[in-house]
């Protein structure tokens, strides 16, 4: 007597066109009716789950799991009742918030369920829940009275009790990297980047890298320093003194900040002071609201330092007058979980110019709320059209509570010598120079002694750099007057980026992709920099201007012909 049953396959499988299809028609030729079929990751880059559900006799099944292995590079097939195995879904709930106290009672569900706030709207926030069909039917029980707009859950992922059964290709081992150095990638700046430097004859709009030579002042005094022996050896780990009392000397002359040089940390670069805040600033549950679009390292970082957690991001509005910052929106993205504010100023990618108003806006949020704010202001000396750039740690209202992260090599054309600096209150100094001397010991000495030159050296330079970028600055924006299928909402207000948007919805990221491949000129898709650069690419116009015309003259071309 044939006995029917209900089986669950597990079929891992190597990513390739056509398996889903080759999996359904073997199903489909033997006239078995699928119950579900739910395909999902699993975390190792290149494999998928495809978990099946059916009704049929052992035999039948022992026949399917044969040919499955003989038609698709299957890397391990499993077949099980129920009773073998842990059934797991995800779900999103979009939920009202009508008033704030309405916003935490949601908050504190979550959390309950251990849930995930993905977003926080005006109205309404974003709920993730990975967990069994009970738990999701019971979180959105409890949700319902709050007005739940949409619903979304995907099929049921079989997980087996006892994964260590599997030993197969992809199954981690002690030898492995940790699943957070799997589930994060390398950056999408520096991958056009690469493909840019492999594909001959392409123009690189990409990494932002001006164009000039470090100047002849600052290059004599590295080697002054190296000629009387000063760079042989490790400096103090947060920075020889005299390079922090010109850098104290600096932030009273341009960035009305008045600060000791115990509030001073030199790093190698604005990337790796960052990365020692982050690091230092941040548990594995804390979340940092990022105003979006942002730079794509800082959004990896922040990653990094939470073990694998996303940011929030708060999307900024872009308008005919620039990108706005809404305050009610910021605010309305605080949860219980909020630590800090992450801003960047003036912004990579969108140019981006932050008011007094604005700056005002998040310092009110911070003090409300006591909260850290967290900035880059790596080019603060690049800004356009009478715009002015304002620290925000030179409000007295939030000094103690702002991580000012400053550098010099945008304004000094100095981006090889690897040279930022952290200026904050001293209790936080103290707890992230732990950090700081774990990652570097100390910032390059022969650097050190180039950055006082040029700190307290010349500064028509800069000035100069600002009118060279200021005229590319105009390129981008004729170039793109060509078209309209790509264009500026707004001029850039500050740095050297401009951050166009396409008329109609693309995938940017791989219309960058065939910016390389076709046009032989390379940007940056929008959607790496978070929410809001989405259907927008990023161009670099610190470069050279006969190398920014021509490169722009293909983007326009391309577009005009596939967009």
């Amino acid at each position: 007597m044939v006995t029917i049953r209900t089986y669950t396959i597990i079929i891992f499988t190597e990513n390739k066109p056509g398996v889903l299809n080759r999996i359904s028609d073997l199903f489909l030729r033997r006239k078995i009716n699928i119950e579900s079929l739910t395909v999902s990751e699993v975390q190792k880059e290149g494999v998928s789950r495809f978990t099946v559900v059916v009704k049929v006799d052992k035999n039948m099944i022992e026949k399917i799991v044969k040919q499955l292995y003989r038609i698709i590079e299957v890397l391990k097939v499993f077949e099980n009742t129920d009773s073998d195995l842990i059934f797991k879904e995800i779900a999103f709930f979009k939920v009202a918030t009508k008033t704030p106290d309405q916003r935490h009672e949601i908050e504190d569900l979550a959390y309950l369920f251990r849930a995930r706030i993905n977003f926080v709207g005006n109205d309404f926030v974003v709920i993730e829940k990975t967990g069994s069909e009970e738990e999701i039917n019971s979180l959105y029980a409890l949700l319902r009275p709050f007005n739940v707009r949409e619903f979304v859950r995907s099929g049921r992922i079989a997980v087996l009790k006892e994964e260590a059964r599997f030993s197969g290709k992809f199954n981690p081992t002690p030898k492995e990297p940790a699943d957070m150095t799997l589930n994060i990638d390398v950056s999408a700046i520096k991958k056009m980047q690469l493909m840019a430097w492999d594909t001959k004859g392409t123009i690189s709009l990409a990494q932002g890298i001006p164009s000039f030579n470090s100047a002849k002042h600052i290059r004599d005094a590295a080697k002054k320093a190296i000629d009387e022996n000063l760079v042989d050896k490790y400096t103090a780990g947060n920075g020889i003194i005299e390079l922090r009392e010109a850098i104290v000397e600096k932030l009273a002359r341009d960035n009305k900040m008045k600060v000791t040089t115990d509030q001073i940390i030199v790093a190698h670069g604005a990337i790796e002071a960052l990365m020692a805040v982050f690091m230092a600033l941040l548990n594995p549950s804390d979340e940092v609201l990022v105003l979006t679009p942002d730079y794509a390292s800082h959004i990896t970082q922040t990653r990094i330092a939470r073990h694998g957690g996303r940011p929030i991001f708060v999307p900024l509005t872009e308008t005919e007058k620039g990108w706005v910052l809404e305050a009610e929106k910021l605010e309305a993205s605080i949860t219980q979980n909020t630590k800090a504010i992450l801003i960047c100023n003036p912004c990579n990618p969108t140019g981006k110019v932050y008011s007094i108003e604005e700056l005002k806006e998040v310092a009110r949020i911070s003090n409300k709320y006591n909260l850290f704010i967290i900035t880059d202001e790596i080019y603060e000396y690049f800004t356009f059209d009478g715009k002015k750039h304002i620290s925000i740690g030179s409000l007295p209202e939030v000094k103690d509570r702002v991580i000012s992260i400053f550098g010099i090599s945008k304004s000094y054309a100095m981006t090889g010598w690897r040279i930022g600096y952290i200026v904050a209150n001293k209790n936080l100094i103290t707890q992230i120079f732990k950090i700081h001397d774990s990652l570097i010991t100390c910032p390059t000495a022969v650097s050190q002694y180039a950055a006082i030159a040029a700190i307290k050296g010349r500064q028509d330079i800069v000035e100069e750099y600002k009118k060279a970028f200021e005229k590319r600055r105009g390129i981008v924006v004729e170039e793109l007057s060509k078209t309209k299928k790509l264009f500026l909402t707004s001029k850039p207000e500050g740095a050297y980026y401009a951050f166009p948007k396409f008329a109609k919805e693309v995938d940017d990221y791989e219309i960058a992709v065939r910016l390389i491949r076709e046009a032989k000129v390379a940007v940056v898709p929008g959607s790496a920099f978070g929410l809001g650069g989405e259907n927008h690419i990023r161009i670099s116009y610190g470069g050279d201007e006969e190398e920014l015309r021509e490169g722009m003259r293909r983007i326009v071309k391309f577009v005009e012909k596939n967009c």
